[in-house]
């Protein structure tokens, strides 16, 4: 009866440790792909993100080029005085000013001359009358053109406020967002390094342990070897040809089958 028993036991330690190393360098290879992979996908995800930002931009800083004008028109700055801002000075014109106003002096002059004309109509213009009627007009057209004008530089001052009001909303608006996508894309980014890092370690554990698979495979067959030497040394798988024959023969001839009885 022909034995291959030794030369076995070798050839199936030797293929356990070549498969062995063959699933670590596989999985060292996946994890390594998968790591890359995550890394390119957090800096895709930075990368969008620097654009948004740089889309958004100009509109934040028109936003706060707006907050600091309407702050300097208002008061609102350090240091500022609301009474004395352009936009929320309290309205005291002057009759002077008033006089200034488009189209007052015409109103004042066709209206004495109408006034006048009414009382001399009734023979009485140059009287205390005629006098009176024509300041009681000056007087009360320089209040109308007082409430005119007040009504108009409070239209024209919450225009401009709105106006820049608006401005620094969008800016705001824009602040927000970027904000936003700033959070989220900072934590996309992260779950892709440590998906990345997990990976990169479980690749790590994974050909440790292959290669520690096919280490206790190869310890695995020389225990085999010894107990099976052992057994034949005490004739257990028959009288053998030639004495000790796995001990006597040279290790180059342990592959080569031998003969029992």
């Amino acid at each position: 009866m022909v034995s291959v028993l030794p030369a076995a036991i070798i050839g199936s330690a030797g293929a356990g440790l070549v498969g062995s190393s063959m699933q670590a360098n596989a999985i060292g290879s996946a994890a390594q792909q998968q790591a890359a992979a995550a890394q390119t996908a957090a800096q895709q995800q930075m990368a969008m993100f620097n654009q948004v930002q740089q889309n958004l931009s100009p509109f934040m800083q028109g936003g706060q080029t707006a907050l600091q004008q309407l702050q300097g028109l208002t008061g609102a700055g350090a240091g500022g005085n609301p009474l004395t801002a352009p936009l929320t000075t309290p309205f005291q014109p002057t009759m002077a000013q008033l006089q200034q106003t488009p189209g007052y002096q015409f109103s004042l002059d066709q209206g004495l001359k109408a006034t006048q004309n009414n009382y001399a109509a009734q023979g009485l213009g140059a009287s205390g009358a005629a006098m009176k009627g024509a300041a009681n007009y000056a007087e009360g057209l320089a209040g109308t053109t007082y409430q005119q004008q007040f009504t108009n530089n409070l239209t024209q001052n919450a225009q401009i406020a709105s106006i820049l009001q608006n401005q620094v909303n969008t800016g705001a608006n824009a602040a927000a967002g970027l904000s936003s996508a700033g959070i989220q894309s900072q934590g996309l980014a992260n779950q892709a390094t440590m998906s990345g890092a997990a990976a990169s370690a479980a690749g790590t554990v994974g050909q440790a342990n292959a290669y520690a698979s096919g280490i206790s495979g190869l310890g695995s067959a020389a225990t085999n070897y010894g107990l099976i030497n052992m057994m034949n040394n005490n004739s257990m798988f028959g009288t053998p040809t030639a004495t000790n024959v796995f001990n006597s023969m040279p290790q180059a001839e342990w592959a080569q089958p031998y003969v029992t009885e």
